[in-house]
């Protein structure tokens, strides 16, 4: 028994001590209506793509107006997040004639001319064990 309690504290420890985590606080909501829906990207080819999205989260928007959002056991390297407020809870991200409708944030908080940032733009570096603490503006 002793074994298998030291393999799995073997195999599962390290884990823990390279991951680094992320605290993001969302910044200028004007209501808590609908949902705050979550994107986390890792790559520059595919950031803001469906498929390019490591980590996803829908959440209600008084839970992320509480609590922030929180992600955990991530490796070393660079990460861009995008969101946006479905206050209408459609599950989309509305636009008219391509102007968004609902509020939405990039990290580094990101400017946006004519279309969404760069990854280069919106990317930050989280080391190994760090906490990092993020806030996204909504516009």
């Amino acid at each position: 028994m002793f074994l298998y309690i030291l393999s799995f504290f073997l195999i599962f420890f390290p884990m823990i001590l390279i991951s680094g985590e992320i605290n993001i606080e969302i910044l200028d909501q004007e209501n808590e209506k609908g949902f705050i829906h979550f994107a986390l990207y890792n790559q520059k080819e595919k950031f803001l793509s469906d498929n390019g999205k490591i980590v996803a989260l829908k959440k209600k928007t008084n839970e992320v107006v509480l609590s922030g959002i929180n992600v955990k056991n991530l490796e070393e390297g660079y990460y861009g997040i995008a969101i946006y407020h479905d206050e209408n809870s459609n599950d989309e991200f509305d636009k008219f004639l391509g102007i968004p409708q609902e509020k939405y944030g990039f990290s580094n908080d990101a400017e946006v001319f004519f279309g969404p940032p760069s990854y280069d733009d919106a990317s930050f570096k989280l080391k190994k064990n760090e906490i990092k603490k993020i806030k996204i503006k909504l516009r």
